[in-house]
């Protein structure tokens, strides 16, 4: 049974943190063993920019922004020892960007895919040469050719069936000769042989799709905290470490946003009982969270989400008739037609209330569609604050000073929007 392993771009934002990765891995090389990786750094975000300065017919930043991205991926490259060969085939990639770049087309979703997708490119090669170099029998397989899925650009469902043959098809051979496998997480490619992208993070999302189809001992997701914590440590100095959480309770908190988890990757695993271990990248000596079927812990501790750059949109119904079904369908259709996701939602019998991310683009082509049949109005940098097992103290102090716009309260669950 195999064991997987994903590492986050965070962790690999330079040679330092490869060389841990590389010295991780190195004790379960010779079994059934696979490392999913994310792209380097901040590589995802540059490349989104690349796109837009692209569609906005900016040569100069374009440029630099391509050049600026190249050198942090050759100084990794220098600084990993790793020669004129992994220079000469960076090199070759960057050309492939560019070409890309060049023939992108206007569907701003393909092309999205088409050069994002680049970063876990960049990353897998250069991993897989260091690995190389440092005497690891491994075997690089690029992910467009394992993990088949429709053409939802940007938030790309898996085929399932064909995800399954292909990967096994793939990656038996190399267990059988004793190497272990790198792949990309993220991407992917439809029938017609375009990339596809998951999702943001989608990294963690494919190492459970490789735990599904091949009946996976484990899963685990190296991070730079502790594990499973019941609040970003980032925000708040007294988080707890969460030893044991269920898979419903990772269900849900990845529905609410915590960013630990991708909201797809928990399902798979649960249907085939697969745990999944939430590790320290710099202390791996500790012993890592477990998300499994034990339910016994999840109501112990209180868990808080926190989403900024959110926008609450107000819909209202023409001449104060009701929001009803014809209504709630057309509104619904525009947010699916520009992929935004939903966080919180409030309907009234004249006003539907939404709250989402901030993404200007998106906003501004939702309110186009939405413009001619429906009045709104929209608050944007806003803050969702989401409490789960909460108490009265806890909501107390994180509202203390705060204006509320949206409140929401069940048994287990509070969300309030606030600024």
């Amino acid at each position: 049974m195999a064991r997987i392993f994903k590492f986050g771009g965070a962790l690999m934002k330079d040679a330092e943190g490869i060389q841990r990765v590389a010295a991780i891995i190195r004790p379960y090389v010779h079994e059934p063993f696979i490392v999913v990786i994310s792209a380097m750094g901040k590589t995802t975000n540059a490349l989104e920019k690349i796109l837009q300065f692209s569609f906005d017919n900016k040569e100069k930043d374009l440029r630099r922004a391509i050049d600026r991205l190249k050198q942090q991926h050759e100084q990794i490259t220098k600084q990993l020892s790793l020669g004129s060969s992994c220079y000469s085939k960076l090199s070759l990639l960057f050309e492939d960007l560019e070409k890309e770049l060049t023939n992108r087309g206007n569907d701003r979703y393909v092309a999205y895919d088409r050069i994002v997708s680049f970063g876990e490119r960049f990353s897998s090669l250069i991993l897989y040469e260091f690995f190389v170099s440092e005497g690891l029998p491994c075997a690089w397989i690029d992910a467009q050719k394992i993990i088949a899925t429709d053409s939802n650009y940007t938030a790309a469902k898996v085929n399932w069936h064909k995800t399954e043959e292909l990967v096994k098809n793939a990656i038996t051979p190399l267990f059988s000769e004793g190497k272990f496998m790198l792949t990309e997480g993220f991407i992917g490619a439809h029938a017609a042989g375009n990339p596809t992208t998951l999702g943001r993070e989608g990294s963690d999302f494919t190492a459970a799709i490789l735990a599904f189809v091949l009946d996976a001992r484990e899963v685990t997701i190296w991070k730079d905290v502790p594990g499973l914590m019941n609040a970003d440590p980032n925000r708040f100095d007294e988080c707890i470490k969460l030893d044991q959480i269920s898979y419903h309770e990772a269900i849900e908190l990845a529905f609410y946003g915590a960013s630990i988890i991708h909201p797809k990757t928990i399902q798979p695993l649960q249907k085939k009982n697969i745990p999944l271990l939430v590790r320290s990248f710099y202390h791996p000596e500790n012993s890592p969270s477990v998300i499994s079927g034990d339910r016994s812990m999840d109501t112990k501790i209180p868990k808080i989400i926190i989403k900024d750059n959110q926008v609450l949109l107000s819909i209202q119904s023409k001449n104060l008739s009701f929001i009803a079904e014809d209504n709630l369908t057309t509104i619904f259709d525009a947010f699916s037609r520009h992929k935004i996701h939903i966080n919180l939602m409030q309907h009234s019998a004249v006003s539907f209330s939404v709250c989402f991310n901030h993404h200007q683009n998106k906003l501004d082509a939702l309110l186009h569609d939405l413009k001619a049949d429906f009045p709104f109005r929209y608050n944007a940098n806003l803050q969702l604050i989401t409490v789960r097992h909460y108490t009265e103290d806890i909501i107390q102090k994180l509202l203390a000073g705060k204006q509320i716009f949206l409140e929401q309260k069940s048994r287990s669950v509070i969300q309030v929007l606030v600024k």
